[in-house]
């Protein structure tokens, strides 16, 4: 792992949520996940049995990791020690994602998203 020192002045992040990280120091591995099922419906009206993700194969089937085959050779030159930032502001950070100062070996994130939406019949609508 790199290593470098992160000087930041200032961080402003109005929201982090649904599995997302804000780090700042260094870290060996992170990796969030993220599965959500979301039912928008215009009627109120619930089943029993909604809601179950071992029904739904999206949420299991493996994800591919491309492989690297080709030789890949890296050189770096670090002039200054020091990554200096003033500000930074953030509006949000979500769905399985990272907003991270420092450094990191290794990050692997997974967000799984099916969003259902169900209308009700209607003569205007084509």
């Amino acid at each position: 792992m790199l290593n470098r020192l992160s000087a930041v002045d200032q961080i402003s992040v109005n929201s982090v949520g649904l599995s997302s990280i804000f780090q700042i120091g260094d870290s060996v591995r992170i990796t969030p996940s993220l599965k959500v099922l979301a039912v928008q419906r215009e009627s109120n009206l619930f089943f029993a049995r909604e809601g179950n993700f071992k029904n739904d194969q999206a949420f299991f089937q493996e994800l591919p990791i491309p492989l690297i085959t080709e030789n890949i050779q890296t050189g770096f030159f670090h002039d200054k020690p020091v990554i200096k930032v003033h500000s930074i502001k953030v509006m949000a950070v979500s769905s399985s994602s990272v907003f991270h100062v420092g450094s990191t070996d290794r990050i692997q994130t997974e967000s799984r998203i099916r969003h259902i939406r169900q209308l009700l019949p209607d003569k205007n609508r084509k």
